[in-house]
């Protein structure tokens, strides 16, 4: 069973409305409570990946897997993937340099945001120390959008 306020300790997931929320990691709040089907949200993330990754012709092949292990390990609770990068690597088959390379692509092209958990921080490329999230940009966008047309 989920808590009530399960997101509220989350940075990222904020109150009220976002500026620029296409182009932004923040989730709203709002959107995060009303989204209850997992599965419903479970697609959308893959939706977003179809859209914002796997089409991407300006994006390595490293790049895009290593986006498609964030949307696979994406979580409900944080509305982020928080692996350790060397649990992606393992999934993915990729050396350690390699998918720093792809998700510092993917960070660059604005896709992704890299976020410290304990601390108001976005990241311009991954650091060895803090609990980091990586947050899907645009995917509040995409939920909003989802449930203006249902």
């Amino acid at each position: 069973m989920r808590r009530k306020n399960e997101h509220d300790k989350y940075w990222w997931i904020v109150p009220g409305e976002i500026e620029g929320e296409r182009e932004s990691g923040l989730v709203s709040l709002s959107l995060a409570r009303e989204s209850k089907d997992f599965s419903k949200l479970r697609n959308l993330v893959w939706k977003w990946y179809r859209w914002n990754v796997a089409s991407r012709t300006d994006l390595s092949a490293s790049a895009k897997l290593f986006g498609w292990s964030l949307v696979e390990r994406w979580r409900y609770e944080t509305f982020s993937s928080h692996d350790a990068l060397n649990y992606y690597t393992q999934m993915i088959g990729l050396n350690r340099k390699t998918c720093g390379r792809a998700l510092q692509e993917l960070s660059d092209a604005n896709l992704v945001w890299i976020v410290l958990e304990d601390e108001k921080k976005r990241l311009n490329k991954s650091q060895a120390r803090g609990r980091k999230h990586f947050l899907l940009v645009g995917l509040s966008d995409l939920i909003r959008g989802e449930k203006a047309t249902h």
